[in-house]
């Protein structure tokens, strides 16, 4: 993201898009009309945000539905409360003006985790994340703390541009406390930050889009290929080594590939302990780990038949060179790629209009925390796909003694396009957020190693619009200094609060002034 473009869109922004819309000077716009402007321009930045959605090579045309559906409905929520923002200041309700941005908040909280499974991307403070004071102010109040800010330099602007009273004041302190409270933290980090205790990871990134485009339909054991020749990349020593989301069909223990084929692919860089005829993924991995004498996790599905109904989960598996053997599933799963949502009545109504995209079997949220403890390694939080940009998800992992974050994931889904980017940096605001390291493995990228500062110690090429991602290793020493902050510690509570406060005193104005006017009626 730019810098300069972001902060300026947050600092006045806002409130020209008011303004421009609402001066207080006649003719005055019809409520009609002016909702109308709102929506359009609120669908059309969303429209923009998400665009990624619209690759539509693997997902099918049913995603422009969904693209529409998401982008109206942020729309709606946004021309609801500029409807709100405008009445407020067309009655003189100067009381309740400070409100506003508790209640977005609030509105936003609705989104940002009751929305389907929760939409977190592109969330209105996200601007400020677009250089590392802003970033580290997240770890004050987190995604919520900044969204507030932003609205409130919004309306502070507005109030600038109205001639208000004070809110040149109002102004300077909404646009500038972030950056300094984060600013503040961050250059004080930065002297006391020391590289003395590192783990040394190696990531692989396959840069292959999904499973479909295996060259493996001769043989099973294909689907390994890629995988153990990027593998032989791999300088020792190494402290763990790491696939992504799903890198292998078939799941974990199922008898699969046979020992020969596997064989004449593994040989090159080591060799299977048990000549069974038929091997499983699990075999693969304690080979692997073996070899490199470290552990492995790698995003795996995992099967399980309850009551005669076969469940899928999407999970990560890390196996020692000793056996020890521990597992992920992944909790905030994809509407529409690993659920259909709306219960039953949602299932039915795909199952008769859109049978093509109704899932061939029922996907369940795992309840396994995501720390993993195993053999000599530090504690590690582990999320897969979007679930890295759930800090309050997440916080729980700083709250469990995990000493770094890793993500596994698979944009590869919408190729060429800017889902691996955006999904990148809305990831690494965890960094700052919780004071831990991350790395993320990913197929087509971003695959990076970062510190607790979300500095980028090591980045692969990615997959953008214009160029394919390249498969290879990333190997690196990455630095486990963790620091404490007040977001791990209180997470959105204090924004809950916030919010709450403002609904009830807005709630209780407006009462106020109905039973006065009854009164007087």
């Amino acid at each position: 993201m730019s810098w300069f473009f972001s902060l300026l869109g947050s600092a006045i922004g806002y409130g020209l898009l008011w303004y421009s819309l609402e001066p207080q000077k006649p003719p005055y716009l019809s409520w009609k009309y002016l909702t109308g402007l709102l929506f359009l321009w609120s669908a059309t930045i969303h429209g923009v945000h998400f665009s990624w959605m619209l690759s539509d090579l693997y997902v099918g045309k049913f995603i422009y539905i969904v693209w529409g559906v998401l982008t109206s409905s942020l729309a709606l929520l946004f021309t609801a409360f500029s409807s709100l923002l405008f009445y407020v200041v067309r009655k003189n309700h100067g009381k309740i003006l400070w409100c506003l941005p508790g209640l977005w908040i609030a509105i936003e909280m609705v989104r940002f985790y009751y929305f389907c499974s929760g939409m977190s991307l592109d969330y209105l403070g996200w601007p400020i994340t677009a250089n590392a004071y802003g970033r580290q102010f997240g770890g004050f109040f987190g995604w919520s703390g900044e969204s507030f800010f932003v609205v409130a330099t919004g309306i502070s602007f507005y109030q600038v541009l109205l001639k208000k009273q004070f809110a040149r004041f109002a102004w300077l302190g909404c646009l500038l406390v972030p950056y300094m409270l984060g600013g503040l933290h961050y250059e004080y980090l930065k002297t006391t930050f020391s590289n003395e205790e590192t783990l040394h990871v190696a990531v692989v990134q396959p840069a292959s889009s999904t499973l479909l485009e295996g060259s493996w339909s001769s043989s099973p054991a294909m689907a390994w290929q890629r995988l153990i020749s990027l593998s032989s990349i791999v300088r020792k020593p190494v402290d763990l080594l790491i696939f992504p989301e799903v890198s292998v069909p078939f799941g974990r223990d199922r008898k699969i590939y046979p020992y020969d084929d596997s064989e004449i692919i593994l040989s090159p860089l080591t060799h299977f302990k048990h000549q069974d005829v038929l091997l499983a993924n699990i075999d693969w991995m304690q080979a692997l780990s073996n070899h490199f004498d470290c552990p492995i996790l790698i995003g795996l599905e995992r099967w399980e038949e309850r009551e005669s109904t076969l469940h899928l989960y999407n999970s990560a598996e890390c196996i020692s060179q000793h056996g020890e053997l521990v597992g992920y599933d992944k909790r905030v799963l994809v509407p529409g790629g690993e659920y259909i949502p709306g219960g039953k009545l949602g299932w039915a109504v795909c199952k008769k209009y859109f049978p093509e995209y109704a899932l061939s079997c029922q996907r369940l949220p795992g309840t396994r925390s995501g720390v993993i403890e195993i053999n000599s390694l530090p504690k590690m939080g582990v999320s897969i796909c979007y679930e890295e940009t759930f800090g309050s998800l997440l916080r729980n992992y700083k709250k469990e003694g995990a000493k770094l974050l890793v993500n596994l994931t698979n944009d590869g889904w919408y190729p060429s396009s800017r889902l691996p980017q955006v999904h990148f940096h809305h990831g690494i605001l965890r960094n700052q957020e919780l004071g831990m390291p991350c790395v993320r493995s990913c197929h087509t990228g971003v695959t990076v190693a970062a510190d607790a500062l979300g500095r980028i110690i090591k980045m692969l090429p990615y997959e953008t619009r214009s160029r394919k991602a390249s498969p290879g290793v990333l190997q690196v020493a990455l630095p486990l200094q963790n620091y404490s902050t007040l977001y791990a510690l209180w997470g959105d509570l204090p924004m809950i609060l916030l919010s709450l406060l403002s609904i009830g005193y807005m709630g209780c104005y407006f009462g106020y002034r109905l039973l006065a006017k009854k009164e007087k009626g």
